[in-house]
């Protein structure tokens, strides 16, 4: 009699659990079905008992998953592996799920003996389409500046090194506020900071893909540009430098004017090297500076810095 008691609790146990649990034959057929009643998560997936996973699943996933609980069975062992799944492709008698795009992982162990005549699995199934938004959205935060929604230094270091891997040369341009400390001095941080941000949005605006700018450091801001010939990339950053110097920035009731110094350089692979990455940019940028400013330097290979 406790037996009996026992075999229903734990059919009601696995009956109520949020996740679905589940029996799958060797040959693709789902022998038992439990749990997965939250909606919010998962559709009813109880029509499943019974069919073959090639009766419900497109062919492409159906076989991605036999190819897991075929190697489940042979290893003996535990399984763990993430998937993507479009929940609306599955054919169930009512898609009353979240719908669309899900992430799941499975938990998938072989049983010890033949269920219902086969070997078989027993499959947990886990949606993650949350946690690995939240994840994505982590390492993109990671990624950016605070100030001003620009990527950060580290971001551009990696994407840079990786460009230069696949593609072999680009140019950089080094961007400097000039005066930058005068206008925190007189105006105060929040004022350098309204500039900055203003800044971004004009980098922006020139430039077009956002995924190129960042800001490097301080008053610093790094560029990318990338399939550009040398006359290409001067013309972009004077476009840029001319776009600094007509903008009207504003601070509370204060107009401020504000230009920038760039300098200019050709990377290629053998930059690789963090500490060489900018180093011809900032050179160039440096004799900007000492020219008076507002001003577009470039340095050429063995050639130097010229206008």
């Amino acid at each position: 009699m406790y037996q009996d008691h026992l075999e229903d609790l734990t059919y009601s146990l696995f009956n109520t659990i949020p996740d679905p649990f589940m029996v799958i034959g060797e040959d693709g057929t789902y022998l038992e079905v439990f749990g997965g009643t939250e909606r919010s998560l998962y559709d009813d997936g109880k029509p499943m008992k019974g069919k073959n996973i090639y009766e419900f699943m497109p062919k492409e996933f159906a076989d991605f998953y036999m190819e897991q609980v075929r190697h489940t069975l042979s290893t003996g062992c535990l399984n763990t592996f993430d998937y993507k799944l479009e929940t609306d492709k599955v054919v169930l008698p009512e898609l009353n799920g979240p719908g669309g795009t899900q992430w799941f992982e499975t938990r998938m162990h072989p049983l010890a003996n033949p269920y219902m005549g086969q070997r078989a699995v027993t499959a947990m199934i886990i949606n993650i389409t949350e946690r690995r938004n939240m994840h994505k959205r982590l390492r993109e935060l990671s990624y950016l500046d605070p100030l001003t929604g620009l990527y950060n230094r580290r971001y551009f270091l990696e994407r840079i090194n990786l460009h230069l891997l696949q593609k072999g040369t680009a140019h950089i341009m080094l961007c400097d506020l000039d005066h930058f400390k005068h206008i925190n001095d007189t105006y105060g941080h929040l004022a350098g900071d309204t500039v900055l941000k203003e800044f971004a949005q004009i980098a922006r605006s020139v430039l077009k893909h956002t995924h190129a700018i960042a800001r490097f450091g301080g008053d610093e801001f790094v560029i990318a540009l990338t399939q550009k010939s040398n006359q290409e990339a001067l013309e972009i950053a004077e476009q840029l430098r001319s776009a600094v110097e007509d903008h009207v920035f504003h601070y509370q009731s204060e107009k401020l004017r504000v230009s920038i110094s760039i300098g200019i350089a050709v990377l290629s692979q053998k930059d690789l090297d963090g500490s060489a990455l900018i180093a011809d940019a900032d050179r160039a940028l440096y004799q900007a500076k000492e020219a008076g400013r507002n001003l577009v330097k470039f340095m050429s290979k063995g050639e130097g810095v010229n206008a």
